[in-house]
């Protein structure tokens, strides 16, 4: 099925700090293949050279971690942020991700109050 203009298969979140660095920056696909960005940051999304995915990225501000996702049932996930200097959420201890997604439990309880 041909792809609509415009439409991603898939979205990534990029540290903006990296980018700003002006070295070549390496994102990886959900398939593992790997796509060499160099400098200077332009482009909205690439291509991944091993399945042909259309990588969508996100830049955010600073050097964040994670972000606040969640499942389709709801359910708060952390999301790895690409290039950030902090630990990928997968690499946290049980308990450090477990009083996180706790803390983001307990806020959406109370904006639904």
């Amino acid at each position: 099925m041909p792809r609509q203009p415009g439409q991603f298969d898939l979205y990534t979140f990029v540290a903006e700090a990296e980018l700003e660095q002006g070295n070549p920056f390496q994102l990886r696909c959900n398939c593992g293949g790997v796509v060499t960005i160099m400098p200077p940051f332009q482009d909205e999304y690439v291509v991944c050279p091993r399945c042909e995915a259309k990588i969508k990225m996100l830049v955010l501000e600073g050097d964040p971690g994670y972000i606040i996702g969640a499942d389709p049932d709801g359910t708060p996930k952390l999301l790895p942020v690409q290039g950030s200097s902090k630990p990928h959420p997968g690499k946290l201890s049980t308990a450090e991700r477990e009083k996180i997604l706790a803390q983001v439990k307990e806020r959406f309880a109370k904006k639904e109050e």
